[in-house]
Protein backbone atom coordinates (compact mmCIF):
# COMPACT_ATOMS: atom_id res chain seq x y z
CA UNK A 1 0.00 0.00 0.00
CA UNK A 2 1.33 3.43 -0.77
CA UNK A 3 2.01 5.80 1.89
CA UNK A 4 1.17 9.23 1.53
CA UNK A 5 1.77 12.56 3.08
CA UNK A 6 -0.69 15.42 1.83
CA UNK A 7 -0.78 19.02 2.91
CA UNK A 8 -4.23 19.82 3.14
CA UNK A 9 -4.63 23.97 2.41
CA UNK A 10 -7.36 26.22 3.59
CA UNK A 11 -8.36 29.78 2.67
CA UNK A 12 -10.54 32.58 4.33
CA UNK A 13 -10.69 35.75 2.00
CA UNK A 14 -11.96 39.13 1.66
CA UNK A 15 -13.87 37.61 -1.14
CA UNK A 16 -14.68 34.87 -4.09
CA UNK A 17 -12.37 36.62 -6.78
CA UNK A 18 -8.95 35.90 -7.01
CA UNK A 19 -8.32 38.91 -9.26
CA UNK A 20 -9.93 41.52 -6.44
CA UNK A 21 -9.77 40.07 -3.11
CA UNK A 22 -7.17 38.57 -0.95
CA UNK A 23 -6.16 36.07 1.55
CA UNK A 24 -6.87 36.81 5.55
CA UNK A 25 -6.19 33.56 6.60
CA UNK A 26 -4.42 30.40 5.47
CA UNK A 27 -3.88 26.87 7.26
CA UNK A 28 -2.15 23.56 6.55
CA UNK A 29 -3.29 20.35 8.12
CA UNK A 30 -1.01 17.77 7.61
CA UNK A 31 -1.51 14.08 6.87
CA UNK A 32 1.04 10.97 6.89
CA UNK A 33 -0.96 8.06 5.43
CA UNK A 34 -4.54 8.12 7.89
CA UNK A 35 -3.78 10.27 10.39
CA UNK A 36 -3.56 14.13 10.45
CA UNK A 37 -0.09 14.90 12.70
CA UNK A 38 0.15 18.43 12.82
CA UNK A 39 -1.83 21.58 11.98
CA UNK A 40 -0.89 25.20 11.10
CA UNK A 41 -3.08 28.30 10.44
CA UNK A 42 -2.22 32.24 10.92
CA UNK A 43 -3.98 35.54 10.19
CA UNK A 44 -2.81 37.29 7.13
CA UNK A 45 -2.74 40.93 6.67
CA UNK A 46 -4.74 41.55 3.44
CA UNK A 47 -3.52 45.39 2.74
CA UNK A 48 -7.16 46.26 2.44
CA UNK A 49 -10.82 46.72 4.47
CA UNK A 50 -12.76 43.55 4.68
CA UNK A 51 -16.08 44.03 3.59
CA UNK A 52 -18.44 42.99 5.97
CA UNK A 53 -20.07 40.06 3.87
CA UNK A 54 -17.01 38.00 4.52
CA UNK A 55 -16.47 39.30 7.98
CA UNK A 56 -20.44 37.80 8.31
CA UNK A 57 -19.18 34.05 6.79
CA UNK A 58 -15.45 33.74 8.87
CA UNK A 59 -15.89 35.97 11.60
CA UNK A 60 -12.58 37.86 11.03
CA UNK A 61 -12.35 41.22 10.91
CA UNK A 62 -10.06 44.23 10.21
CA UNK A 63 -9.12 44.51 13.80
CA UNK A 64 -7.91 40.97 14.21
CA UNK A 65 -5.81 41.00 11.30
CA UNK A 66 -4.32 44.70 12.14
CA UNK A 67 -0.77 42.94 13.20
CA UNK A 68 -1.36 39.93 11.31
CA UNK A 69 1.86 38.88 9.08
CA UNK A 70 1.58 39.98 5.17
CA UNK A 71 0.96 36.99 2.67
CA UNK A 72 4.62 36.63 1.16
CA UNK A 73 5.52 35.61 4.91
CA UNK A 74 2.47 33.29 5.34
CA UNK A 75 2.83 31.58 2.11
CA UNK A 76 6.65 31.02 2.92
CA UNK A 77 5.82 29.25 5.89
CA UNK A 78 2.86 27.16 4.57
CA UNK A 79 5.31 26.44 1.48
CA UNK A 80 7.84 24.64 3.63
CA UNK A 81 4.79 22.69 5.58
CA UNK A 82 3.64 21.39 2.15
CA UNK A 83 7.30 20.24 0.82
CA UNK A 84 7.40 16.81 -0.10
CA UNK A 85 3.68 16.58 0.46
CA UNK A 86 0.78 16.13 -2.22
CA UNK A 87 -1.18 19.68 -1.85
CA UNK A 88 -4.89 19.04 -0.93
CA UNK A 89 -7.92 21.02 -0.51
CA UNK A 90 -11.96 21.30 -0.49
CA UNK A 91 -12.74 22.93 -3.96
CA UNK A 92 -9.25 23.41 -4.38
CA UNK A 93 -9.80 25.20 -7.66
CA UNK A 94 -10.83 27.99 -5.27
CA UNK A 95 -7.57 28.04 -2.94
CA UNK A 96 -5.64 27.62 -6.08
CA UNK A 97 -6.55 30.68 -7.71
CA UNK A 98 -5.55 32.60 -4.10
CA UNK A 99 -2.31 31.24 -2.94
CA UNK A 100 -1.06 31.46 -6.62
CA UNK A 101 2.11 29.18 -7.68
CA UNK A 102 3.68 30.10 -4.24
CA UNK A 103 2.17 26.40 -3.30
CA UNK A 104 1.72 24.78 -6.62
CA UNK A 105 -0.16 24.71 -9.53
CA UNK A 106 -1.60 21.29 -9.17
CA UNK A 107 -3.72 19.83 -5.89
CA UNK A 108 -6.12 17.24 -4.81
CA UNK A 109 -9.64 18.16 -4.77
CA UNK A 110 -11.43 16.78 -1.67
CA UNK A 111 -14.67 17.72 -3.40
CA UNK A 112 -14.43 16.10 -6.45
CA UNK A 113 -13.07 12.99 -4.61
CA UNK A 114 -15.89 12.62 -1.96
CA UNK A 115 -18.21 13.46 -5.01
CA UNK A 116 -16.55 9.67 -6.55
CA UNK A 117 -16.20 7.45 -3.14
CA UNK A 118 -19.97 9.02 -1.26
CA UNK A 119 -22.21 9.40 -3.48
CA UNK A 120 -24.72 9.21 -1.14
CA UNK A 121 -23.99 12.11 0.36
CA UNK A 122 -26.51 14.52 0.57
CA UNK A 123 -24.53 17.34 -1.18
CA UNK A 124 -20.55 17.47 -1.00
CA UNK A 125 -19.64 20.90 0.59
CA UNK A 126 -17.35 20.54 3.29
CA UNK A 127 -19.47 21.31 6.45
CA UNK A 128 -22.17 18.57 5.38
CA UNK A 129 -19.76 16.18 4.52
CA UNK A 130 -18.10 17.32 8.25
CA UNK A 131 -21.79 15.76 9.61
CA UNK A 132 -22.32 13.09 7.37
CA UNK A 133 -19.35 11.09 7.60
CA UNK A 134 -18.88 12.11 11.87
CA UNK A 135 -15.47 14.45 11.68
CA UNK A 136 -16.30 15.90 14.91
CA UNK A 137 -16.03 12.57 16.58
CA UNK A 138 -12.95 11.47 14.62
CA UNK A 139 -11.32 14.89 15.20
CA UNK A 140 -11.57 14.08 18.64
CA UNK A 141 -12.70 18.21 18.98
CA UNK A 142 -14.98 20.62 17.95
CA UNK A 143 -13.94 22.63 14.99
CA UNK A 144 -14.72 25.82 13.58
CA UNK A 145 -16.16 26.14 10.59
CA UNK A 146 -15.63 28.67 8.13
CA UNK A 147 -12.19 29.04 9.61
CA UNK A 148 -9.11 28.41 7.62
CA UNK A 149 -7.69 25.62 10.43
CA UNK A 150 -11.19 24.12 11.28
CA UNK A 151 -12.25 23.61 7.63
CA UNK A 152 -8.19 22.32 6.60
CA UNK A 153 -8.80 19.77 9.28
CA UNK A 154 -11.88 18.81 8.01
CA UNK A 155 -10.84 18.39 4.21
CA UNK A 156 -7.92 16.17 6.05
CA UNK A 157 -10.28 14.08 7.47
CA UNK A 158 -12.79 13.84 4.50
CA UNK A 159 -9.65 12.96 2.68
CA UNK A 160 -8.67 10.26 4.96
CA UNK A 161 -12.36 8.96 4.96
CA UNK A 162 -12.21 8.40 1.18
CA UNK A 163 -9.11 6.53 1.28
CA UNK A 164 -10.75 3.85 3.61
CA UNK A 165 -13.27 3.94 1.21
CA UNK A 166 -11.36 3.25 -1.53
CA UNK A 167 -9.12 0.77 -0.20
CA UNK A 168 -12.32 -1.00 1.44
CA UNK A 169 -14.14 -1.45 -1.88
CA UNK A 170 -11.87 -1.06 -4.82
CA UNK A 171 -8.00 -2.99 -3.30
CA UNK A 172 -7.44 -4.05 -6.31
CA UNK A 173 -7.25 -0.51 -8.06
CA UNK A 174 -4.34 1.38 -7.55
CA UNK A 175 -5.16 4.95 -5.38
CA UNK A 176 -2.87 7.04 -7.29
CA UNK A 177 -4.42 6.17 -10.57
CA UNK A 178 -7.85 6.72 -9.21
CA UNK A 179 -7.00 10.44 -7.76
CA UNK A 180 -4.87 11.23 -10.81
CA UNK A 181 -8.25 10.81 -12.91
CA UNK A 182 -10.45 11.82 -10.31
CA UNK A 183 -9.92 14.09 -8.08
CA UNK A 184 -6.71 16.30 -9.53
CA UNK A 185 -6.66 20.14 -10.39
CA UNK A 186 -4.64 21.90 -12.19
CA UNK A 187 -4.16 25.53 -12.84
CA UNK A 188 -2.10 28.14 -14.36
CA UNK A 189 -0.72 31.48 -13.89
CA UNK A 190 -2.55 34.07 -16.18
CA UNK A 191 -0.88 37.43 -17.39
CA UNK A 192 -3.13 39.27 -15.74
CA UNK A 193 -2.17 37.97 -12.25
CA UNK A 194 -4.59 35.30 -11.44
CA UNK A 195 -5.26 31.60 -11.86
CA UNK A 196 -7.33 30.22 -14.73
CA UNK A 197 -8.61 27.37 -14.17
Amino acid sequence: MEFERYCVIDVETTGLSPRRDRIVEIACALVDGGRVVDGWSTLVNPGMPIPAPATAVHGITDRMVAGAPELCFALSHARRLCRDRLIAAHCATFDLSFVGPSLGTQALCTMRLARALFPEAPNHKNQTLREFLCIDRLADEQLQAHRALGDAIVSAHVLIACRRRFRLYRPERSWTRFVARRAMVTSRYDTAGAFAV
